[in-house]
């Protein structure tokens, strides 16, 4: 009997093992080096020798009113912060028009705060802190002269309505008085126009609690949180440090780069070079 010997199958010539790469890539490491050096001293030259930009930042909050002729607990901004952003956008933004681009110092980013509503995160962007600063200033102060008025008009309405309402129980108050002292003198010679003055008593009885009910209503509606003015919260810090450009990350991004360029040419390179030997062999 002849023993059947199991067949072994050799590894294809085209796989190629670790220890192959890391050959290749020591017989060609001067690809590697050079690769990167260079992108090395690009990102360098890129970090240390670009412009530095500045952004300055914070947070608007939009006054609101109590809505002057709506009920109790109604309360309204004083404008959208959808339509503030793309209102401050179009005016301070970097797009003056389709292809056309403001030079800084110019509105960066006007977001409203994500889950607020009431929130409006500004960024402006210049070539100093200060210009960062100084725009950023201008742009929350008009925002705020803008909205004094709207708060004002509130304002007004409510502490009239409060003076209207002082005025008109002092009036209740003297009617009241007037109604008691002709009941007193009727109530022994005319008893019914006694009950007459004494319904209208009550009517006036009525009318008093009513707008003592309706003035500390009125004075919650003046008060925060339902009426208060556009504000900034916080303050607007000069930057310490450019937002851009970002030298170690531009460092890092080069080296990364470096490395993954050097690898890629020095496989060519081998690959260049085994197929001109193979070429010569042919020969």
């Amino acid at each position: 009997m002849t023993s059947i010997q199991p067949e072994t199958t050799a590894p294809p010539d085209d796989e190629i093992s670790l220890l192959e790469l890391w050959q290749v890539l020591c017989r060609r490491k001067l690809w590697v080096v050079v690769s990167f050096l260079v992108c090395v001293a690009a990102g360098a030259a890129y970090a240390f020798l670009k412009s530095p930009v500045y952004e300055a930042s914070v947070k608007l909050r939009i006054g609101q009113a109590a809505a002057g002729q709506a009920g109790p607990g109604q309360v309204g901004l004083f404008e959208a912060a959808e339509e503030l952003s793309a209102r401050l956008m179009a005016r301070y933004g970097e797009d003056v028009a389709e292809g056309v681009k403001r030079e800084r110092p110019f509105l960066k980013r006007a977001t409203p705060q994500k889950g607020v509503t009431t929130t409006v995160d500004l960024v402006a962007e210049a070539d100093t802190p200060q210009d960062a600063v100084t725009l950023l200033t201008r742009i929350s102060d008009e925002v705020r002269k803008e909205h004094e008025g709207i708060f004002e008009r509130n304002v007004k309405f409510l502490s009239q309505r409060l003076d209207n309402l002082d005025v008109q129980r002092a009036a209740l108050q003297q009617q009241y008085a007037d109604a008691t002292a002709l009941f007193d003198q009727l109530k022994q010679r005319d008893p019914v126009q006694a009950a007459l003055i004494m319904q209208e008593r009550g009517r006036l009885t009525t009318s008093i609690i009513e707008l003592d009910a309706e003035k500390p209503a009125i004075a919650q509606r003046l008060s925060p949180p339902q009426t208060l003015p556009t504000a900034l919260l916080g303050e607007i810090n000069t930057p310490k440090k450019p937002a851009a450009p970002k030298k170690g990350l531009v460092l890092a991004l080069a080296a990364v780069l470096g490395l993954m360029a050097g690898v890629m040419l020095a496989f060519v390179a081998e690959y260049v070079a085994n197929a001109r030997s193979g070429a010569d062999q042919r020969r």
